[in-house]
């Protein structure tokens, strides 16, 4: 027998940042939901650390009470209407200093469970159109409809903000039925939206993913990605020891080549220990390191300006040629090689 909605809200969590979205929109609503947040157990401290992770029994209660008391059975895209870069994490500036719209997507995607675990997201290629399509196991809860409505809303008004023009998405398909005046939802999305359809989809234009953003930085984006990238992985290391050690190396790549030692009193084990329990899930150290410095390679190559030589010193090689050796190995050819071929190049 599956796990009823309530268990799921006590075991599927929200980011606390997500918490201050839904904050913050209800109170430009007129909804003051701090005394609740209290009355729930969750302190301001859990609010400002961007590692806490918060219930989602605790969210989906303010939710309800934001859609009470507000008399607004839109709230869900009203509250997508005013979404700013603070409200989505490390996401936010991330994708806002990309050079393009496709790389902040490419962002979101990934980041998706890190904001919520409601939902997952992913995309298809139909024709020359970019579907993103939310899937859930949880779109029998009666405030799914109202969480569907804010995220589509947010994505498409963040869309517009990051670009600097007034872009409409090609279609909206949704699942659910409209939740108020359907002229609401042209005006906000401003193409044709179809209700109760097979799936939750946004539709664009691949014409449009390729446009420059408004405020890309290549020095921004690079201490945003990084940070971005360690958040998903700080996420999923939760319980995992293989993705606590990648964070680990992730942190220690800052300052130079990690090394197994430190990283084990880190985690609070010797360093034998750690050892054995690499093993036993069929890996070791220097693997791991290959591993993580592979996709850094490549996702640096693709997504940012560096010079190949910057990228070998950052990823703790002490020249450009020992880099150059290690990327013929994993890809028999060359970084530059591999950065000329761009969106066909081979996975990390």
């Amino acid at each position: 027998m599956p796990p009823s909605y309530t268990t799921l809200l006590q075991q599927r969590t929200v980011a606390p940042f997500w918490l201050e979205f839904l904050l913050d929109a209800a109170l430009r609503s007129g909804v003051d939901l701090s005394s609740s947040l209290v009355e729930l157990g969750v302190s301001n401290e859990d609010l400002e650390n961007p590692q806490s992770r918060i219930a989602m029994a605790v969210e989906d209660q303010l939710i309800r009470q934001a859609l009470i008391h507000s008399n607004d059975p839109l709230f869900g895209l009203h509250m997508g209407e005013v979404i700013r870069p603070r409200f989505m994490g490390e996401l936010g500036y991330a994708s806002m200093s990309s050079a393009t719209l496709r790389d902040a997507i490419e962002l979101m995607i990934p980041f998706m469970k890190v904001t919520t675990e409601y939902a997952a997201l992913r995309f298809e290629w139909r024709n020359n159109y970019l579907w993103l399509i939310w899937e859930s196991d949880m779109e029998s809860l009666p405030t799914y409809p109202m969480r569907i409505d804010a995220n589509f809303a947010a994505a498409i008004t963040f869309g517009r903000w990051i670009l600097g023009k007034n872009y409409n998405p090609e279609l909206i398909h949704l699942r659910h039925p409209p939740q108020g005046a359907e002229a609401e939802y042209l005006r906000i999305f401003g193409c044709e939206v179809a209700f109760q359809q097979s799936e939750n989809a946004i539709v664009l234009s691949d014409d449009i993913l390729d446009l420059p953003l408004r405020d890309a930085d290549p020095e921004v984006h690079k201490l945003a990605r990084s940070r971005m990238q360690r958040a998903v992985t700080q996420y999923h290391a939760r319980d995992n020891l293989l993705d606590q050690v990648r964070l680990e190396i992730q942190k220690c790549l800052q300052d130079g080549v990690p090394q197994l030692e430190p990283i084990a009193d880190e985690l609070g084990v010797k360093p034998w220990t750690l050892r054995r329990q690499l093993r036993a899930e069929n890996t070791d150290f220097s693997s791991m390191l290959e591993e993580e410095r592979r996709r850094l390679a490549c996702d640096w190559l693709l997504h940012s300006e560096r010079s190949v030589n910057q990228i070998a010193l950052d990823l703790g090689y002490s020249e450009q040629s020992a880099f150059n050796r290690a990327f013929k190995r994993w890809f028999g050819m060359t970084p530059v090689s591999y950065r000329e071929q761009g969106r066909d190049a081979p996975a990390p």
